[in-house]
């Protein structure tokens, strides 16, 4: 998890090993010449790109942007936020790169016969570096949260500006040509990016925020296949979100997420799923009657996306099929486990039936555990959900 690299090693004294480091914020500086002085940096994160698709006109879509590029920033993170009206670009930035700092290198080893004394000090001072590399870390750690928070707030800061300075007047729909032009825009940066070296598997999300009734499905340009589309706050009914699912897998998305307004919370998680390259999905269509375990046939989309990835995108990995339920009581016996486990047997028994070994899945429930919604009765319908995760290891 770590890189470490020794600069100008030269002999320490065992004993100084306090009064080397100065900790002052969050730099490291050597208070002492010639020492060993090694640096160490967090293991750089792969490369990702995040593509924000927002409503212009709407200041709710544009806080929940604000809000995304907060919660998922990221070393080396490139972020395009696009507007809905001809895909107009509002802000783009790439986060930095891991921090580093420098610390002072190990005590050297005792001489081949030490006494009893210069084993004592060179106990103390080993444990003394060791404390001097944990602050050192928890330093570093620091450093990058707050790199990363000012680089998302200068996005935002730019997004901010952009949208003082377009002095736009009324409001208008997107449509399909204002969804079209900001896939373009967003596969142009992408195809400029690796030009310049950008790897053809780094994860790439497309966050639509703000869906109007209007939007008619885009289509994904060829710079995008693979990657994860996430929609927010979907407005339409369930044969639209059938509809949407079926084209986006079918233009070369590798996942498709649709959340329901009631859902809303479900987006940074979606998103950064996405971002880290996690096959896990929330199956949103997927949900069971209250008290029930039986497939009803606005899951088949889904779970026919989700055997393609078991079938086609990952032929040998396996997969853990997660049942839940709501907080109402069944009194039955073995109550919501048993109900929350019987829903991802049923999933489970359909993937066999279609095809994918047995061996490769697990099936377990967890009852009421982790609701994604309030259990309210907008929310508990949400709950009554199954949860697959992918192990493309196997």
């Amino acid at each position: 998890m770590k890189r470490v690299r020794l600069v100008a090693p030269t002999r320490l004294a065992a004993g100084a090993m306090a009064s080397v480091l100065v900790i002052s914020g969050c730099r490291l500086v050597t208070a002492a010449a010639g020492t060993a002085i090694r640096e160490i940096a967090l293991a750089g994160a792969p490369h990702t790109v995040l593509v924000v698709v927002a409503d212009q006109d709407s200041a709710l879509s544009l806080a929940t942007a604000k809000r995304l590029i907060l919660a998922s920033a990221r070393d080396s993170e490139r972020v395009l936020v696009l507007g809905d009206q001809g895909g107009v670009l509002l802000a783009a930035s790439t986060a930095p790169g891991p921090p580093d700092i420098q610390v002072p290198g190990p005590p050297p080893p005792l001489s081949a016969d030490p006494t009893s004394f210069q084993k004592s000090s060179y106990a103390r001072s080993v444990r003394q570096y060791h404390g001097v590399v944990r602050r050192a870390w928890a330093a570093l750690r620091r450093r990058q949260r707050e790199q990363l928070t000012l680089w998302a707030r200068s996005v935002i800061a730019q997004l901010d500006a952009h949208l003082r300075a377009s002095h736009r007047t009324g409001t208008s729909s997107a449509g399909d040509d204002g969804l079209s032009a900001a896939l373009g825009a967003a596969a142009a940066d992408i195809s400029s990016l690796r030009e310049a070296g950008l790897s053809e598997t780094a994860s790439t999300v497309v966050a639509f925020v703000g869906v109007g009734p209007s939007w008619a499905r885009p289509v994904l340009p060829a710079a995008l296949r693979g990657s994860s589309v996430v929609v927010s706050d979907f407005p339409g009914s369930s044969d639209d979100e059938a509809e949407w699912q079926a084209g986006l897998m079918q233009d070369g998305a590798g996942r498709a997420v649709l959340l329901a307004p009631a859902a809303g919370d479900q987006l940074v998680t979606a998103v950064r799923q996405g971002l880290d390259g996690a096959v896990t999905d929330t199956l949103t269509s997927v949900v069971f009657a209250s008290g029930q375990s039986r497939l009803r046939a606005a899951a088949m989309p889904e779970m026919y996306q989700l055997l393609h990835l078991l079938m086609v995108t990952y032929p040998h990995a396996t997969a853990s099929i997660d049942g839940y339920t709501d907080d109402l009581p069944m009194h039955t016996p073995g109550g919501n486990a048993y109900l929350s486990l019987q829903r991802a047997e049923a999933c489970e028994a359909w993937l066999i039936a279609h095809g994918v070994a047995g061996s490769r899945l697990q099936a377990a429930g967890y009852g009421d555990a982790d609701p994604v919604a309030p259990n309210t009765a907008q929310g508990q319908p949400l709950n009554r959900r199954v949860l697959v995760i992918i192990d493309p290891a196997g």
